[in-house]
Order: C-alpha cells, then sequence, then structure tokens
C-alpha cells in the first residue's frame, strides 16, 4: 500500500511544481513598494493595495512592443487583472469599464470590448529591474492593444460594473 502512495504523492508534487506560482517579483521595489493606489468600485469602500501587495500575487510576465520607437519595448511583471479581480470574486467582464489614472492627470479607460479581448497585466516590475520613476508605482501593460493603452505611473484605478 505504501508503494503505491509514493507515485501518487510524487505526481501531485510534480503537478503542484508545474502549475507554479507565476513568475517572482524578482525587482527591487523598495523605492516605490509602499505607494498607495486608490481602488474605487470594487466594494462599498473605497482602499488602497500597494505595488508590495500585487507583487505577492500570482504574477505573469510578459513583454510587449509598441509601434513607435517612443512606445518601445516594455517587459512587464505583475499579476493580471483577472487574478488581481479574482480575489474579489469578479471577472474583467463584470465591468463596462475600467478606469486608470496617473500621476500626472493621464487617464486610460478600457471599455467592455476591451476587457472582454485583451489581457491586462498590472506591471510592478520592468522584467528583473524596478519601474522607472516615470513608470512607478504601477504601470498598466496590455501586450495586444496599442501603447496609448500602456498608462504609467497608476495611482488610481476605477471599476465601473455592467448594469
Amino acid at each position: 500500500m505504501r508503494r503505491k502512495a509514493y507515485p501518487l504523492l510524487f505526481f501531485c508534487l510534480m503537478l503542484w511544481f508545474a502549475s507554479g506560482c507565476g513568475t517572482p517579483v524578482q525587482a527591487d521595489l523598495s523605492t516605490y513598494g509602499d505607494e498607495p493606489i486608490l481602488i474605487r468600485g470594487l466594494s462599498a469602500e473605497e482602499f488602497t493595495v500597494t505595488p508590495h501587495e500585487l507583487a505577492d500575487l500570482d504574477c505573469a510576465s510578459q513583454s510587449a512592443t509598441g509601434r513607435t520607437q517612443k512606445a518601445g519595448t516594455v517587459h512587464g511583471v505583475g499579476p493580471t487583472l483577472e487574478t488581481f479581480l479574482a480575489q474579489y470574486n469578479k471577472r474583467q467582464t463584470d465591468f463596462q469599464k475600467i478606469i486608470f489614472q496617473a500621476k500626472d492627470g493621464y487617464t486610460v479607460t478600457l471599455g467592455s470590448q476591451s476587457l472582454q479581448k485583451y489581457e491586462v497585466i498590472l506591471s510592478v516590475a520592468h522584467g528583473k529591474e524596478p519601474l522607472s520613476e516615470n513608470e512607478a508605482p504601477l504601470r498598466l501593460l496590455v501586450p495586444e492593444a496599442e501603447s496609448s493603452k500602456w498608462v504609467r505611473m497608476v495611482t488610481a484605478i476605477e471599476f465601473v460594473p455592467n448594469d
């Protein structure tokens, strides 16, 4: 009986390791890791999250190249929007739009079509490097969308539910 259990245990452990816990954030977030990011519309009360808290979630790593030289290539590491929302029993498709606001006043709105079509990464690092001062505390990366959606310096996210 014991001999039969070991292969099953080994298989379960391998499956667990293979599924992994995502890409760990290896960058030093100490300069901006505690900066609050305001969240509206996920609960009755507004609340904040920090890049450190986002980095503790299951993270993805993806690169995307913009169509212009100015956009360049961005290598984002952070949780997907779906991973973040799962903590609140929500999905991207539960919202008619999500508004991302930056420190400098720049705003990007992802409408329901974009939320159904694209994976969104809440990037807290640029590969193994921290985000630059021009990107921190959070950069949005939407690899399949035009680079104008890749807002940087995000300090607030507003979720507008479907009617």
